[in-house]
C-alpha cells in the first residue's frame, strides 16, 4: 500500500510539473504580446497627433487610415497577451491545485500487524506462536491476519452528472456560435471563441473516459488511468489506434490514478496547445 501512496504522489508530481513547463512559454508569449500592444499604442498615438496637426488634408487624411489599421493591431495584440497570459495562469492554478492534493492521505485502513508482545518478556513474537521463544511464556495462537482486499468503488453518479453536463454545455454553445451567431461573427471571433466550447467537452470526454478506465485497473493491476487506456487502444486496428492517439494524446501523457486529475491536466494540455495555435500560429497562416 505504501508503494501505491509513493507512485501516485509521484505521478500528480510529475503533472503538476508538466503543467508549469507548458506554462513557461505561454507567460513569455504573454509577455511579448503584451510589449507589442504597447508599442503599437505609441505608434498610433504618434499618428493622432499627426492626423490633427499636418496642414496637408490629404497627409491628415492618410494618417487617420494609419492610426485604424494601427488600432486592429493593437486590438490583436491585446486579445494575444489576454489569451496567453490566462491560459498561463491557468496552468499554474492547476498545477498547483494537483501539488495541493496530491499530499492528502490516503483513506484506506493500514494492515494489521502480525506481531504482538510477550506479556512475560515483552519480546516481540508472532501472533501465530504457542509460547515465547526467548523465555517460553505459554501464548494463545491467533491467526495471521489476511492483508486487506483492495475493491474498486464504483464510479460516483455525481461526477459522471458533471463530466455529461459539462460535455453538453460546451457542444451546446458549439451549437448555438455555429448557426444562430455564425453571420454576425466574423472568422477572427469564431476563431477566438473556439477554445471556451472545446475546453468544457475535453475536460468532460477525458473524465468519463478516466472514470471507465479507472474502474478497469483493479482487474488489469496497472498503475494508471493513461497506462489502461494505452492498453485497450492497443487492442484495436491499426486505424482505430492512429485516431484514438491523436484524441488521446494529452491524457496518455498524465500519470495518475485519479480521474479528475487526468481530466484537468489533460484538457488544460488542449486549452495551451490550442492558445498557442490561435493566438501565435493561425494569424501567420
Amino acid at each position: 500500500m505504501r508503494t501505491v501512496e509513493v507512485g501516485e504522489s509521484m505521478s500528480r508530481r510529475a503533472s503538476g510539473i508538466l503543467l508549469f513547463v507548458l506554462s513557461v512559454p505561454l507567460l513569455l508569449l504573454g509577455i511579448t504580446a503584451w510589449k507589442d500592444a504597447d508599442r503599437e499604442t505609441g505608434v498610433r498615438d504618434w499618428q493622432l497627433s499627426q492626423a490633427a496637426t499636418d496642414p496637408d488634408a490629404d497627409e491628415r487624411e492618410r494618417f487617420t487610415d494609419y492610426a485604424e489599421s494601427t488600432q486592429r493591431r493593437i486590438d490583436d495584440a491585446e486579445y494575444n497577451r489576454n489569451a496567453l497570459l490566462a491560459a498561463a495562469a491557468a496552468g499554474v492554478i492547476g498545477g498547483i491545485l494537483v501539488f495541493a492534493t496530491g499530499g492528502r492521505s490516503s483513506s484506506t485502513p493500514a494492515a494489521a500487524s502480525p506481531f504482538t508482545t510477550c506479556a512475560a518478556c515483552r519480546r516481540r513474537i508472532s501472533v501465530a506462536a504457542h509460547a515465547c521463544p526467548q523465555c517460553g511464556h505459554p501464548h494463545e495462537p491467533v491467526a495471521a491476519p489476511a492483508p486487506p482486499v483492495l475493491t474498486a468503488a464504483p464510479p460516483g453518479r455525481a461526477p459522471r452528472v458533471f463530466y455529461g453536463t459539462l460535455i453538453t454545455l460546451g457542444l451546446g454553445s458549439a451549437a448555438v456560435i455555429y448557426t444562430v451567431m455564425f453571420d454576425s461573427l466574423s472568422e477572427t471571433e469564431l476563431v477566438r471563441v473556439s477554445p471556451f466550447w472545446i475546453f468544457p467537452v475535453v475536460f468532460g470526454y477525458y473524465g468519463l473516459v478516466a472514470q471507465r478506465m479507472e474502474a478497469r485497473l483493479q482487474e488489469s493491476h496497472l498503475d494508471t488511468v493513461s497506462d489502461q487506456l494505452l492498453q485497450v487502444i492497443k487492442e484495436t486496428g491499426a486505424l482505430g489506434q492512429a485516431f484514438a492517439f491523436l484524441i488521446h494524446a494529452p491524457f496518455l501523457l498524465v500519470k495518475s490514478r485519479q480521474p479528475w486529475v487526468t481530466a484537468l491536466v489533460g484538457s488544460l494540455i488542449w486549452a495551451i496547445a490550442l492558445t498557442i495555435f490561435f493566438g501565435v500560429v493561425f494569424p501567420t497562416l
